[in-house]
């Protein structure tokens, strides 16, 4: 009983690791484009 409890644990831990990176990574590369468009639209904008 200890031993599947142990490893159920470990498998829980396993799966909400990986739904964590997939989610972490999924929304990464979608903002980085907007805050980038809005740094070169306030560097032009505040240049001279």
């Amino acid at each position: 009983m200890r031993m599947k409890l142990t490893l159920l644990a470990f498998a829980y831990l396993i799966v909400s690791g990986l739904l964590l990176a997939t989610a972490y990574k999924s929304t990464g590369p979608i903002t980085t484009p907007k805050t980038d468009r809005v740094a070169v639209f306030q560097m032009e904008r505040f240049a001279g």
